[in-house]
């Protein structure tokens, strides 16, 4: 594990290495069993932003590193505009050192956090931006470093060595995970075309779609052995201190997959080519979600405790209670089964992170939809539905009705089995939720 050695600095260097650690404090502190140590996490949130704010105009790594996590914990608190703005001051900050270029007078450690660093910034600013309807910061063809070096490559890097060269440079999770979420970023410009267009290009969709499913699944079939997703590796990557990161790695995949295919969930889109096996990849996928989380809570190195995951493991349980809604009565004891699965994660995620009550709140709001709906197009995709799939930190509005149910649609629905099946989905969600007296309009 790398360190700093902070004997000889300076007063402000040493302020900035307090603010530096007191986010990660104040992050870390969420995870411990001990209520006291668990009660610092506000002082020391509060205090890492002050001393922040106080260096504010000093732009160095150290300050672009704090940046990042202060938003994290922003995003945490459930406040989704100061989350924006601590990545957004990040991402100016990065660009500003140049982190992209490096320096060759660096030593191999100082080089490659740079390039995490920027890395990060290129990461949270599609994610960022995506979750709450801005336009990107780093724009496409800007110079990009290297990417990251393999993770106990990077671990056993000791002060003063030099820097891998590109011979001896070797692919990691991290440096995956780059090329997925540039993948991911492209799938976000076709939910903001869709979004966009009142006309729909029925053929460009299909292209699109086509093509980056494609891509999706050559990715999954690059990675080598000790990178697919199995118990096995699980374990693996546990041992050697990179289990959260591996399981998130794939989680990340799945909800991908699942935000391409979604759209094809709606009832009322125009039959296509591929439509129905798109649909029925959206639930492989969601079911794929479902069983990571459940073999990774059984190593607790490896449990994915990231506030974001709450957000993308309400995407998997909307697609399951599509699936409990419209399924074969042989699926409905195991979709239930794991729609239940999901919303014990999510409890256990509301212990560490106050804002996982907000994303329980946007399942209800997303079930209460479903259930008001005057047809079987519980899942229309429109500009709603990608609020749902990506403003992650953002309250969700309920969703407008789509005009007074005829008594036909009551009956319609009765027939199909609609009332027993979301008054038991009410009841299984209601169990896990903090609000215990939601109206679902019956």
């Amino acid at each position: 594990m790398h360190t700093i050695d902070i004997h000889g600095t300076s007063e402000s260097d040493v302020l900035g290495v307090w603010y530096m650690f007191s986010p990660k404090q104040a992050a870390a502190s969420e995870f411990s069993d001990n209520p006291a140590v668990r009660a610092l996490g506000p002082a020391y949130a509060q205090g890492s932003k002050a001393c922040f704010k106080a260096d504010l105009e000093n732009v160095c790594i150290e300050n672009t590193q704090a940046a990042i996590v202060i938003a994290n914990i922003c995003l945490a608190e459930g406040d989704s505009r100061a989350e924006s703005l601590y990545y957004a001051l990040a991402i100016r900050m990065a660009q500003m050192l140049d982190l992209a270029s490096g320096n060759e007078d660096d030593d191999g450690i100082t080089r490659e956090v740079k390039r995490r660093v920027w890395w990060t910034c290129f990461i949270v600013d599609i994610w960022s931006s995506g979750g709450g309807s801005l336009a990107r910061q780093l724009q496409v063809g800007e110079h990009q470093p290297r990417l990251p070096l393999e993770e106990i490559a990077f671990l056993e890097l000791r002060p003063g060595e030099r820097d891998f060269n590109d011979t001896a440079w070797k692919t990691g999770i991290w440096s995956h995970m780059v090329r997925m979420i540039e993948l991911y970023k492209e799938i976000q410009d076709l939910l903001r075309y869709l979004v966009a267009t009142t006309q729909w290009d029925e053929d460009f969709i299909e292209n699109t779609v086509h093509g980056l499913a494609v891509r999706l699944l050559a990715f999954e079939e690059r990675l080598g052995p000790e990178l697919t997703f199995s118990a096995e590796n699980v374990a693996r990557h546990a041992r050697r201190g990179t289990g959260r990161l591996f399981t998130g790695f794939h989680l990340g995949y799945q909800y991908y997959c699942m935000v391409l295919f979604y759209q094809y969930l709606d009832k009322s889109r125009p039959s296509t080519r591929n439509g129905a096996a798109y649909a029925d990849r959206c639930k492989l996928h969601a079911r794929r979600f479902c069983d990571i989380l459940r073999t990774a809570r059984q190593s607790p190195k490896a449990e994915a405790l990231h506030n974001i995951n709450a957000h993308i493991t309400i995407v998997s349980s909307s697609v399951l209670l599509h699936n409990y809604m419209f399924g074969d009565a042989s699926e409905l004891a195991d979709t239930q089964a794991r729609l239940e699965s999901n919303l014990e994660f999510m409890v256990k995620l509301r212990r560490y992170w106050p804002s996982v009550e907000l994303v329980i709140n946007r399942l209800n709001v997303f079930l209460r939809s479903c259930v008001r709906s005057t047809s079987k197009n519980t899942h229309r995709f429109d500009k709603w539905m990608v609020k749902f799939l990506q403003e992650y930190s953002m309250t969700l509005a309920e969703k407008e009705e789509e005009g007074p149910r005829s008594p036909q649609g009551q009956m319609d629905a009765f027939e199909y089995g609609f009332s027993e099946r979301n008054l038991i989905m009410q009841g299984v969600i209601s169990t896990y939720g903090s609000d215990r007296t939601v109206n679902y309009g019956y």
